[in-house]
């Protein structure tokens, strides 16, 4: 599904696998459940494209949900993997959180406000050490990977049993309001356009 500008859903992942294009090459943000992989390829290939047109694939954090085919579409594309630097441990199978993946390497290393391929890194802890945020400086769509997700139109945290430090999850929630975003894009729920700094604005006020 196309969502706005060049930014893609992947169809029927359980948490949401965003596809950018960006002239002749793809980035993938995260890469869904064991399996999903599969989807995210025929999706690729219903673009025009071939799988090793995946140059970066940018994991948001390392739950099972999100890294579950990271390894198959590694395999599958050639692709680069870019995660944030506390979440490469956990990538490289040196930790684990509550299940265990299929290591993978990591050839680039996020901090706080790099920029990669257009889009700007905002580390986000809480959830997990190394979760972050991307703003795509073109759209101004903000992906929050599980910051936050979206339940009937309106934004919810993610429930406190999911995250190391829901605090520091919370104050990372809060902090959003001081980028410059238009659209989210959470993993979990459906893409809320034109309206994301609002919607969050509202739970913020709620939290």
């Amino acid at each position: 599904m196309k969502v706005i500008g060049n930014i893609h859903l992947v169809d029927e992942t359980f948490a949401n696998v965003y596809l950018i294009e960006r002239g002749e090459k793809l980035l993938l943000i995260d890469a869904g459940l064991p399996g999903e992989y599969e989807k995210v390829l025929r999706y690729v290939e219903k673009l025009g494209y071939v799988p090793e047109d995946v140059e970066i694939i940018i994991v948001t954090h390392a739950h099972y949900d999100h890294v579950g085919s990271l390894k198959d579409l590694k395999d599958a594309t050639g692709a680069v993997v870019a995660a944030h630097k506390d979440e490469v441990p956990y990538l490289k199978g040196e930790k684990t959180f509550r299940r265990e993946i299929e290591p993978v390497d990591v050839e680039i290393e996020l901090n706080d406000g790099d920029e990669i391929e257009g889009l700007r890194v905002i580390h986000s802890p809480g959830h997990t050490p190394g979760s972050i945020c991307l703003l795509d400086l073109e759209t101004k769509a903000l992906f929050v990977g599980d910051l936050v997700r979206e339940e009937n139109g309106k934004l919810e945290e993610i429930p406190h049993h999911y995250s190391l430090d829901p605090m520091k999850n919370r104050e990372a929630i809060k902090r959003l309001l001081d980028v410059d975003f238009v659209h989210l894009l959470p993993s979990h729920g459906k893409p809320i356009l034109n309206e994301g700094k609002e919607k969050l604005r509202e739970l913020v006020e709620r939290l």
